[in-house]
């Protein structure tokens, strides 16, 4: 088992021991971890949940590249389903500024303003993953300007032709 760097408290159901320096990571630790970030997109609060200080979390992190992988996917899951609950909240026509789409959450209720600012920040993050479909194709400046000019050319026409007719 992998021992973090921090003193953990013991939480109700985890095996975090009381008076140690360092952690025993369990799975159980691990998949409480996973899926309470991924209902609150908050990894204080998730750590806080499983009895250990933020930085062990981290410090897992960095060691271990397939906790990081399920960092990833959990962080992307809790901003899908925080999403969800903002288009629930519009189609449902609330115009309250607090995000609760009548149901019970780990994270409670949270500011609407909050949420669009959060998910805006994670839609431009780096590194990731970008949905399905194609990749984009850029054009050469060669190939726009010939394009351009090609449109250009039949507006010129098109309006040689309208003032032919209002002439005649």
């Amino acid at each position: 088992m992998i021992l973090g760097t921090h003193r953990a408290v013991i939480a109700e159901g985890f095996s975090a021991f009381e008076g140690r320096k360092w952690v025993r990571w369990t799975k159980k630790m691990r998949e409480a971890f996973l899926d309470h970030l991924a209902a609150t997109c908050n990894v204080q609060a998730s750590a806080a949940f499983i009895g250990v200080d933020p930085v062990c979390v981290y410090a897992l992190r960095r060691r271990e590249p397939a906790f990081a992988d399920a960092w990833g996917v959990a962080l992307a899951l809790g901003y899908e389903m925080l999403e969800t609950r903002l288009v629930g909240h519009a189609l449902a026509g609330e115009t309250g500024t607090e995000l609760t789409c009548g149901a019970d959450t780990k994270s409670g209720p949270i500011n609407v303003d909050l949420a669009v600012r959060m998910l805006t920040a994670h839609r431009d993050a780096t590194g990731k993953p970008k949905r399905g479909g194609p990749r984009r194709q850029f054009a050469e400046s060669d190939d726009t300007d010939a394009a351009l000019m090609k449109k250009l050319t039949q507006i010129e026409a098109r309006r040689a032709r309208l003032a032919a007719k209002t002439d005649a």
